[in-house]
């Protein structure tokens, strides 16, 4: 296998991971509140990640405290997205959350055009500007173009249960940009891995302080066996080995190509949501999606240009 056919697989591989996390914490939300599997699933990613650096030798701290400390508030940001990504899934069905989540590579791109003055280009090709109002229509139609919102007099339960959802995946998408830009200021002192698995320690930490206070810590034991283990499974999985798939390939393919193929995840989540929670989308639900993954692209094109 060719260094470039590498990354092609691995950033299809992360590509994948990242589909899953949709279906497995809307799937967990059966047995654990949002702060208790957030804790877990990052408590596992964060001792794989430790065993990665040391069979690989690749060392967590490299003796220097300033860099380090870039990683606090990067992970800060980390805690905020995933409370509101995995509370979001307790109120709606995966397929809906893993498409509107997708606003926040536009958010990315914006926040780094703010704080990286050799980007700032970006904000004024057209590529950009057609395809941000693009994203942005999309998400709108697949709210606006939902069974629950038509069903709104009707059904006021379900609609207000959705509305919940995507006030929480949209304040996620805010969050989970910042963090993409926030990690790109990490990685311009530290490595990806150190970097990365620094946030998620500091982060792990947040969410252990989190299920203290407002979680149950020991209902994990209480799960049936099957899901326990993949409840560790997606952390280790869908956190660390996604993560380290992605900043492999990041290193060959460039940061554009990688993120428009990662716009393929909700691609997994949709058909995982279809087979085993029934979702369905309505036909114009499905023509926003295509208009929002289709902005995505068109923004991140012209970042990458």
């Amino acid at each position: 296998m060719t260094v470039r056919n590498r990354a092609i697989f691995d950033i299809s591989m992360s590509a994948f991971l990242w589909g899953l996390p949709p279906l497995l914490i809307h799937y967990f939300a059966g047995y654990l509140d949002a702060h208790t599997q957030n804790f877990w699933r990052y408590a596992s990613a964060v001792v794989f990640l430790w065993i990665y650096g040391w069979k690989t030798g690749q060392p967590l701290f490299s003796g220097r405290v300033a860099p380090l400390l870039r990683t606090l508030p990067t992970a800060a940001l980390v805690v905020i997205y995933q409370c509101g990504f995995t509370l979001s899934l307790y109120y709606a069905l995966p397929a809906l959350i893993s498409l509107l989540i997708q606003l926040s590579l536009v958010v990315a791109i914006v926040l780094s055009c703010i704080f990286f003055a050799d980007e700032r280009r970006v904000v004024r090709s057209p590529w950009f500007l057609a395809g941000a109002c693009a994203a942005l229509g999309g998400a709108v139609g697949m709210v606006v173009f939902s069974r629950q919102f038509f069903a709104a007099q009707s059904q006021p339960a379900e609609w207000r249960s959705m509305a919940i959802a995507v006030v929480l995946i949209s304040v996620a998408a805010v969050f989970w940009g910042a963090y993409s830009v926030a990690i790109k200021w990490c990685m311009r002192v530290l490595p990806p891995y150190p970097a990365f698995a620094n946030v998620a320690t500091f982060a792990t930490l947040g969410f252990f302080a989190l299920t203290l206070l407002r979680g149950k810590i020991g209902a994990f034991f209480q799960m049936p066996t099957a899901a326990g283990i993949a409840l560790i499974l997606s952390g280790v999985g869908c956190i660390g080995i996604a993560h380290i798939f992605y900043a492999r390939a990041i290193r060959q393919l460039g940061v554009g190509i990688c993120n428009t193929v990662i716009l393929t995840s909700p691609i997994v989540a949709s058909i995982g949501s279809w087979v085993f929670f029934h979702e369905r989308f309505t036909a114009l639900q499905l023509a926003s999606a295509l208009v929002l993954l289709g902005g995505a692209a068109a923004a991140i094109r012209a970042n990458g240009r």
